[in-house]
Parts: C-alpha cells; sequence; structure tokens
C-alpha cells in the first residue's frame, strides 16, 4: 500500500507540472462527501437491492453500518483546458459486515486532450452510458464489486468523419487485492486447510482489461445514434492454493502454486497466448479470459429518449465469434421521459446465461480429436476463484456472489454456484418536486445452479426495493435516503429490510 501511495502522490506531481505548475488550482472545485448508512433486516441476508451494485461498498449480511467520509477533484472541472487534473479518496469503516475496513478509492488522473491515464482504485462507469441506478448490471464489467487498482491508459470520444464516427478505448493492468480476505474468509468457513476445490484460494492475481468502442452518428443531422464494442478481461499470475487440473492433483496448501507473473505473462495476457498448467498439451490460453460484445442504439428526441441495448458475454474464446448466437445475453429497453412529477426514466431487461455453449465439454485428445465447446462456466475457472472481488461478483450479481453461498449448503466455497439464470428486471425513477427522487426495482429471476452441479429443480427468486431520496434546498449539501427491500424466494430465502443513509456534501 506504501508504494501505491507513492506512485500516487507522484503522478499528481507530475500532472500539476504539466499544467504549469499551478498547484493553487488542484485544491479548488473540491467535493468532501461524508455518509452513514445503516441496514436493518430479517433473514438470512439484507435485500439482494440493498446490497448489489454499489461498488461492493455494502454486506449481504442483515444487518450492517458503515460511516464513509470521501474526497474528490474531478478531471471535468478543468475541462477548458488541454492538460487536465483529478484525484479522490473514498474510505469506510463498516460495522458488522464482512470486514471492518475498506479503502474503496484512492487514485489521481490526468490527461491531455483526449488521452488519459489513471493510476489506483477508481469505480468506473458501465458501458454504453447505462443508467446505473436503473439497470441490473453489466455482465462483464458490472459495478457490483469493489474496483481493481490498476494503471488504466485510455483515449475518450475521438472524433473522425466531420463527426460521423467516434472512437474511443483503453488498456490496463492492476492486481488484486483480495488474498488476504479470500484467506481468512476461508479460515472463517473452516475450509482454509481442506484439499481440492472448495478450499481453492488465490493470492496476489494480477488483472487486465482492454476495451475498444466504436459510436456512429451527429445529433445535429439526425436523432439516431448507435454504438458497438468489444470488452475482454484477464486474470493471471499470482499464486493458487490447494487446486487440482486434468491428470495431477495438488492438495499442498502451504506454499500454492506460483503462477507465470513475468514479461511474457503480461504479453499472453494482451495478446491472448500462453498455456495454463493444467492444459499440458492442449492449446489454450494463459489465465481466466472473459468478456463480452455490447451494442446500443439510441433515439434522441427534443427533451426525451429511447436506448436500447445489448450485451453478449464470452467466457472464453469458443463464443467470441457469432456460431452461438444471441441465447446468452443482457437486452435492455431505455426511456428518459420529458419532465413530468410521475416518472423520469424506464428500464426493462431481460438476462439469459443458460447455454453458456452447451452442456457438453470435450478437448482434443488422441482417441477424439473433434474438440466439443460447451460448460463455459460463467464466473468460474479451474484455477482463479473466477469473476470475483471481496466475494461479489465483479459482474451482474444475478449470476449469484460468493458471499451468497452458505445459502446453497457451500458455506465458504469463494465460487460462482448458479451461474445458468434467466431474469427479467425493471427499473423506474422520478423527481417529483425540486429535491426529491424515488426508485423501484423489481427483477424475476429462474435459476438453474450450474451444470456440473445442478439445482435438483429450477429455483425461483424476486427481489423487489424502493428507495426514496430528499436533499432540502434550504439544508444545503444535506440529503437523506430511505430504501425498503425483499426478497422472496426458493434460492437465497426469504429476506426483508430497511435501509437509511444521510449524508453531507462539502464543496470548496
Amino acid at each position: 500500500m506504501k508504494h501505491l501511495l507513492t506512485i500516487i502522490l507522484s503522478l499528481a506531481c507530475v500532472g500539476a507540472w504539466a499544467q504549469g505548475t499551478d498547484l493553487g488550482r488542484l485544491g479548488r472545485n473540491l467535493r468532501l462527501d461524508i455518509e452513514s448508512t445503516t441496514n436493518v433486516g430479517g433473514g438470512n441476508f439484507a435485500p439482494m437491492w440493498l446490497s448489489s451494485n454499489r461498488h461492493g461498498l455494502a454486506s449481504v449480511r442483515p444487518t450492517w453500518n458503515y460511516e464513509r467520509v470521501a474526497l474528490h477533484r474531478d478531471m471535468a472541472d478543468d475541462s477548458l483546458r488541454n492538460w487536465r487534473m483529478g484525484y479522490g479518496a473514498d474510505v469506510a469503516v463498516m460495522f458488522g459486515g464482512e470486514r471492518t475496513f475498506c479503502l474503496q478509492e484512492l487514485f489521481a488522473e490526468f490527461a491531455w486532450k483526449k488521452i488519459y491515464i489513471t493510476l489506483g482504485s477508481k469505480k468506473q462507469p458501465l458501458s454504453l452510458d447505462r443508467n446505473e441506478s436503473l439497470t441490473s448490471g453489466g455482465l462483464a464489467y458490472g459495478i457490483n464489486a469493489r474496483p481493481i487498482p490498476q494503471v488504466r491508459v485510455g483515449v475518450d470520444w475521438f472524433t473522425f468523419t466531420r463527426g460521423w464516427w467516434k472512437i474511443k478505448g483503453h488498456l490496463s493492468y492492476g492486481w488484486k487485492t483480495d488474498g488476504p480476505w479470500q484467506r481468512a474468509h476461508l479460515d472463517d468457513n473452516g475450509l482454509l486447510n481442506q484439499p481440492l476445490g472448495n478450499s481453492r484460494r488465490t493470492e496476489g492475481t494480477l488483472y487486465h482489461e482492454k476495451a475498444l468502442y466504436f459510436r456512429f452518428g451527429r445529433r445535429d443531422k439526425f436523432p439516431l445514434e448507435g454504438e458497438i464494442g468489444l470488452q475482454w478481461a484477464t486474470e493471471f499470475g499470482g499464486k493458487s492454493f490447494s487446486f487440482y487440473g486434468r491428470g495431477w492433483t495438488l492438495s499442498q496448501t502451504v506454499d500454492g502454486v506460483a503462477l507465470p507473473s513475468g514479461f511474457t505473462a503480461y504479453k499472453n495476457a494482451l495478446f491472448v497466448l500462453g498455456n495454463d498448467i493444467t492444459d499440458g498439451n492442449i492449446n489454450n490460453s494463459e489465465g481466466n479470459h472473459l468478456g463480452s460484445w455490447v451494442a446500443a442504439l439510441t433515439w434522441h428526441g427534443r427533451d426525451w429518449k429511447v436506448k436500447a441495448y445489448m450485451e453478449r458475454y464470452f467466457e472464453d474464446i469458443s463464443q467470441l465469434g457469432l456460431t452461438y448466437g444471441i441465447s446468452d445475453h443482457l437486452l435492455g429497453l431505455e426511456v428518459e421521459l420529458p419532465a413530468n412529477p410521475f416518472l423520469s426514466n424506464l428500464v426493462f431487461e431481460h438476462m439469459n446465461s443458460r447455454n453458456q455453449t452447451g452442456a457438453v465439454y470435450h478437448d482434443y485428445s488422441p482417441n477424439i480429436p473433434d474438440k466439443m465447446n460447451g460448460r463455459d462456466n460463467y464466473y468460474n475457472h479451474n484455477i482463479y476463484t473466477g469473476w470475483q472481488n471481496y466475494g461479489m461478483s465483479m459482474g451482474t450479481p444475478l449470476l449469484t456472489s460468493p458471499l451468497y453461498n452458505k445459502a446453497f449448503g457451500q458455506g465458504g466455497a469463494i465460487k460462482c454456484v448458479n451461474n445458468r439464470v434467466r431474469a427479467w428486471h425493471v427499473g423506474l425513477s422520478g423527481n417529483p418536486f425540486t429535491g426529491f427522487d424515488w426508485r423501484l426495482l423489481m427483477t424475476f429471476s429462474r435459476n438453474w445452479g450450474t451444470y456440473d452441479d445442478p439445482f435438483d429443480d429450477p429455483m425461483d427468486q424476486t427481489y423487489l426495493m424502493v428507495e426514496a431520496g430528499y436533499a432540502p434546498p434550504t439544508w444545503k449539501g444535506w440529503s437523506g435516503r430511505l430504501a425498503l427491500g425483499i426478497d422472496r424466494g426458493d434460492m437465497i430465502g426469504n429476506n426483508t429490510g430497511c435501509q437509511i443513509t444521510i449524508a453531507k456534501r462539502f464543496r470548496f
């Protein structure tokens, strides 16, 4: 952590120097947020929408509280300059949750024209400019788990062909910091020294992310705008403890297995090359690769808009092409209405992850030379603990996060035990009058478990949350929120909860 702080402070100094050493300006336009959130409930868990899609700053336990302090300066405050600088820190102390101290954000970033670099742990928005307060989340890059510390270099929307086409993208490398949490989680559940799959954990896992997006259209010429993109992530390197693969078994839990973490490993993550230690002579790619295609069409009215969007997830290269269609998908419709006192925004989504390129899987072998794709096993991997960070799924919360595994009798296992899901989701919000807002989330899901460990019968689960917020115009900077959540179903059970947030924002 000391090295991370040193690098971030050094970057801040470089950015300040690049902007003409105007250090005083970097202390202006600051936001200081102080917040207290308390969740009280009954059942085995807090209602899902009171815990999910909050960048990991919550707990799945029925009753908890956190006290939070955050300081930010946005690069947008330098929007009239070529050189821009931003930084932030967000710290919380939690009582009754899975951990006590949470360093949610610590970052510095600067940009020159359209090129930017971000160093540290920073919350990133969903692709396609989706409504984050109403969506069920993203399949590959979501808002459900804590941000991963990384170095990210990117290009913001760059215009060419007289403004009809725009392009943006980014490339990043980082490292996951949840290794100590994984060890403590297994220890708390009596699994730390058990051999093989249930006690698998990792330490020092490296992270790679890349994405490229294209946008077509000019709103000043025609109201229809389109966007398409490819986003790709990889977990690699680090150490894996007590895992097993084809043809060999390791039950050693003291030293673990050190996975490649040198220059070649970084190159293999970037270009999707190499082999895992479990692959033998089978051609594969090193690390845990996943991602998604995203696309959207937006019609802009004078004071309203309608957006239809799609995300098609893939767990490995077999589903990267169009062979398997869009049977596994997130399809969404977002409507932004003209100003009125009743309903401002509407989101409807359908999600399906049941296919996973089929139920049959077989690699090449001397006896059977034909490869059969299947059982992609979303959010899981045979070496890594899968697409999770601190026990929360890094994509959609509808593919059940490991922190809920005690509902399935698998306590501390750090894996996704329910990734074959079909769900319907509705989100509504409104602003009836100045300072007051509300939102409603309703989700119904049918769940089949996994191909390797299916449920005896499909399990249904319904999630509901209604929330209202008020910022009194005469109490500058003060705001409060009250949310009620209800879960009903066979999977994570019947949970009811209430969440209260009181916040104060200072501006300098």
